[in-house]
């Protein structure tokens, strides 16, 4: 049965954001850890798009009654994705290992000091060597949108509000980055309740007990109190409907860390704004070095000075400027970053890059 793992694994790097392979296979030690062999052997036979337990059942040639039971227990351990179609029946699909949500992001509430050591293994030796020539990044800065006002041309991928403003359902979660560190005994004390899921993905968050229900009301101050605890906005990089917004630190995101400890800054995708610097207004009193998550302001010399190729244009550091010194400045066409007109592209260009197709069967 060992080897139904090892073809699992396979299948999960299949999607462009992978899951490969280590030396040390502490990856399998994972799979075995979260999956019975039946269930590893199940997810050999789902697709990374939405199906009914009929069409799976056909497929896979297994009992339709039993396997509906087992996909809905699969789902509510976060091993898979399901959602209640229009027809009122669950359809369910595969999610990679780490991705905005993803296996690891769905374990939320069963991390403990052991299997936050294995994660942790896995990232070291797995995910960090995997990422580091990737230059498509999915998860794009969203700028704090008072300190973007001012500019022409903002887009509504660019506005947080508004991507709040399209949706009716919403939840909201600690961030597993921020609850595992706390966990391990490191981290920090910024927001921990602050991952927003919406529509049927907060439906998700709700049902499976990992995040509670909020009002519109409530996501938007949580967002306030998310850019007062110097926490980064992201989203998917790409344009449309959006199904989560997370907020994080430079300290305990994963994600960032590929920035801000492993050296691959195309890791996440910039904003389309970079922070400059009235000299001679600032009074050096350091809030912007303390605030900006990513180590793009330091002292030098009793001046603190802005690394342009640095800054992820966050808005963060502008956001507390005392004497509003530090303002945002939108990139040039040339510079900007681009973004793709959906999920989809998005994850077929990060799969192209890594010679993979994306939806695979």
């Amino acid at each position: 049965m060992s080897n139904v793992y090892e073809r699992l694994r396979e299948r999960l790097d299949m999607f462009p954001q992978g899951f490969p392979k280590t030396e040390s296979c502490v990856e399998l030690e994972i799979l075995q850890h979260l999956f019975a062999p039946n269930e590893a052997e199940i997810m050999l036979h789902l697709r990374p798009l939405p199906e009914s337990v009929a069409a799976i059942a056909a497929r896979s040639g297994k009992d339709k009654t039993e396997l509906g039971e087992t996909l809905y227990g699969m789902s509510r351990k976060g091993l898979i994705m399901r959602y209640m179609a229009p027809d009122n029946e669950h359809y369910y699909f595969l999610v990679p290992w780490m991705s905005m949500v993803g296996i690891f992001q769905l374990q939320l509430n069963s991390l403990t000091r052991e299997n936050i050591k294995l994660y942790e293994k896995y990232f070291q030796e797995g995910m960090v060597p995997a990422q580091r020539n990737r230059k498509i990044g999915g998860f794009r800065v969203i700028p704090i949108e008072k300190e973007i006002e001012g500019s022409t041309e903002i887009q509504p991928y660019e506005k947080v509000s508004q991507i709040i403003d399209s949706h009716t359902k919403f939840a909201v979660a600690d961030c597993i980055c921020r609850k595992d560190s706390r966990i391990a005994g490191k981290g920090c004390d910024k927001l921990l309740e602050a991952c927003m899921s919406f529509g049927a993905s907060a439906d998700f968050y709700i049902e499976n007990g990992l995040g509670r229900e909020i009002s519109k009301e409530e996501a938007k101050k949580i967002l306030l109190k998310a850019e007062e605890d110097g926490l980064i906005h992201f989203s998917t990089n790409s344009v449309g409907s959006k199904a989560f917004v997370c907020n994080c630190c430079g300290c305990c995101c994963k994600f960032l860390s590929h920035v801000t400890k492993y050296g691959n800054p195309h890791a996440i995708v910039r904003s389309n704004y970079y922070a400059t610097k009235d000299q001679e207004t600032c009074i050096t009193c350091g809030t912007c070095v303390e605030r900006c998550q990513v180590s793009a302001i330091t002292f030098e010399n009793d001046y603190t000075v802005i690394d342009k190729d640095m800054c992820i244009g966050c808005g963060l550091c502008a956001s507390t400027c005392p004497t509003e010194s530090i303002t945002m400045v939108r990139k040039s066409s040339q510079e900007a970053s681009p973004i793709f007109s959906g999920g989809k592209a998005l994850l077929q260009a990060m799969g192209k890059e890594m010679g993979k197709a994306y939806p695979f069967e």
